[in-house]
């Protein structure tokens, strides 16, 4: 029985944290509160005026009074006109707060997204966390509008029509209390069971989307293997699961409400009987019996928006849990308070790049020498099986030139890193890598070179050890300007659906033209996007190789201090991959290239 209340106090916490966006308009809030009171207090009022009708109708015609009802029905048509009048203003108040609102923890939710590590996206679904951020939100629009509306309603006019009862009649006041508090409670204790059954529906349709965005994304393999039948036998089995448990859950739900109803539904005829006993012993006008029966009724409408109410409460709460992991899902990578050593100095001389190579025995894990055998470019070998060794050229300075202040230093200080708990992928690794080097990391799959260039733009936080740039460690440097300074051509490459030359300036929205071109020269892009339909200002399609290129390009008009590339030329054939390498050796900018590949022929 102990968990009970601490459920109750997770999904009251999901809920306020929903209610908590409404806090940016306080204005709209208060302004379609206010109209709804209004509304309540018009509908309260208006049994009030007929059954006032009822008893003057009933007096002129046993004892003879004079009737003139023509003030009670221009009072009563006044406030229906108030009523409708309040329907018109309050309606696109409401939907446009509601709107905002969802609008906002969408927003959130981006922002989230962006904000959290490669590790978190590593763990997660795509197809989830997209229905995260569109179905479930889409679920909170009801909730919002149940909390903005239906609870004062309920609250305020339960209480009132209550009130009013008892000021009419204590016995049928009473008689009423007998009646409305059993069905609330049986109402709450039902709802009660639903939060945990609507987490796992949500849960299973987050599944289900995610079936379709694989399937989707990997429409050529499924082809490739003729298993379109495969694929739609395991959609239609999440479909099914899905739609068993929404069935149950909406079955357990209308089930159980009609019972608790069934109850409420006694009090008017009990009101009937008793309070006409009393009109015919001479105990209650006729025109407050009216009245009763009317906030009876009144009453019995709301009391089937309670049902309505707590089942869209124990929905949204599901919703609101799964939205709230994620925007409050802990940032893992923050950046540090340190700038960026030489951002005064954006423009640096060229340099002729120095080679290193470091290469694994198959089946090992990422490690090397330390910084001093990479300095002095000793061969360093006979360091156990597995070890990688490490041949270092001299660094070759321009003639008849000093030393520059040069940016771009890079230097692993026994790094290890594991995805994992007992699982690392880097074991002790250090290296130094100056200005102007090309580093080649080339081993087999699985060793570790993907999260070795990964480690340079914290995209993950070293395990132990340290990953320096400049003198610096990642970890003191500004995420922002460390990233900036980084571009990253990734194995799986990935362009937006935007033109290409958009694509290119990502990194640089205030590239012109003529820089976006000659990027494109350098990444040997230029010819074939001239060839397109719309040259620059085509949209960007699925181009192998070719999208590979934009992607190289875009890494190129960055201009950056570090160029990592993750086997980036794999998708280019030979010839372009010379004429790439060529063009990546004359860059104006003093850059450090690491290559990872487990093709020895493309260092």
């Amino acid at each position: 029985m102990e968990p009970k209340p601490t459920q109750t106090r997770v999904q009251s916490r999901n809920l306020l944290g929903v209610l908590a966006f409404l806090r940016a308009y306080p204005a709209p809030v208060v302004l379609s509160v206010s109209l709804l009171l209004v509304n309540i207090a018009v509908e309260l009022s208006l049994p009030q005026i007929l059954g006032s009708a009822i008893t003057q109708l009933r007096w002129h015609i046993e004892w003879g009074a004079p009737l003139d009802l023509r003030a009670g029905v221009l009072l009563f048509v006044s406030l229906v006109l108030v009523r409708a009048g309040n329907g018109i203003l309050l309606g696109p108040i409401r939907n446009r707060l509601i709107q905002r609102t969802l609008g906002d923890i969408r927003a959130a939710i981006y922002d989230s997204l962006q904000r959290l590590a490669f590790r978190y996206h590593d763990q997660s679904n795509t197809g989830e966390l997209i229905s995260r951020s569109t179905t479930d939100v889409l679920r909170l629009q009801d909730f919002l509008f149940a909390c903005l509306f239906l609870i004062f309603d309920i609250a305020v006019a339960l209480v009132l029509t209550v009130a009013l009862i008892f000021a009419t009649s204590a016995v049928l006041g009473v008689l009423t209390l007998l009646t409305l508090v059993p069905t609330i409670a049986l109402v709450a204790f039902f709802a009660s069971k639903l939060q945990p059954q609507w987490r796992k529906v949500h849960d299973l349709h987050g599944a289900m989307t995610t079936v379709i965005q694989e399937n989707i994304a990997g429409v050529r393999v499924v082809k490739a293997f003729a298993k379109e039948s495969a694929e739609v036998k395991k959609f239609r089995d999440r479909k099914e699961l899905f739609l068993g448990t929404l069935l149950d859950t909406v079955n357990y739900w209308a089930a159980r409400v009609p019972f608790a109803q069934f109850i409420f539904g006694l009090g008017l005829p009990l009101a009937l009987w008793i309070g006409g006993r009393q009109v015919i012993r001479g105990d209650l006008p006729i025109g407050d019996l009216a009245k009763v029966v009317f906030y009876l009724m009144a009453i019995g409408h709301r009391v089937g928006m309670v049902g309505q109410f707590t089942n869209i409460i124990q929905n949204a709460a599901a919703s609101a849990e799964r939205i709230l992991e994620i925007i409050h899902e802990p940032q893992a990578i923050k950046g540090g308070k340190r700038d960026l050593p030489g951002l005064a100095f954006p423009t640096d001389p060229p340099l002729t790049p120095t080679d290193i190579e470091l290469s694994t025995a198959a089946g090992s894990r990422l490690s090397s020498p330390s910084p001093r055998e990479a300095r002095t470019g000793r061969g360093v070998s006979d360091r156990g099986e597995g070890v990688p060794s490490v041949a270092v050229a001299p660094r070759r300075q321009r003639p008849g030139v000093g030393p520059p202040q040069q940016f771009g230093h890079v230097q692993f200080d026994h790094v290890s890193f594991n995805y994992s708990d007992g699982k690392a992928s880097l074991a002790d690794v250090s290296f130094e890598a100056e200005p102007g080097q090309t580093i080649a990391v080339v081993g087999p799959t699985g060793a570790g070179k993907t999260t070795l260039v990964n480690l340079v733009p914290r995209f993950y936080d070293t395990s132990s050890g340290r990953v320096l740039v400049d003198g610096v460690d990642v970890r003191e440097l500004k995420l922002g300007q460390l990233r900036r300074s980084v571009s990253v051509i990734f194995q799986e490459t990935f362009l937006f659906s935007a033109t290409v030359a958009e694509n290119i300036a990502y990194g640089r929205p205030d590239a012109g033209r003529r820089e976006i071109e000659e990027s494109a020269r350098a990444a040997q892009s230029h010819e074939f996007i001239m060839e397109l339909e719309a040259g620059y200002n085509t949209v960007v399609r699925e181009r192998g190789g070719q999208k590979q290129r934009i992607a190289i390009a875009r890494a190129f008009l960055m201009n950056p201090r570090i160029l990592n590339l993750d086997d980036a030329t794999a998708s280019v054939d030979s010839g372009t991959e010379r004429l790439i390498r060529a063009a990546m050796s004359g860059l104006r900018q003093k850059i450090r290239r690491a290559p990872a590949t487990d093709r020895g022929p493309s260092v």
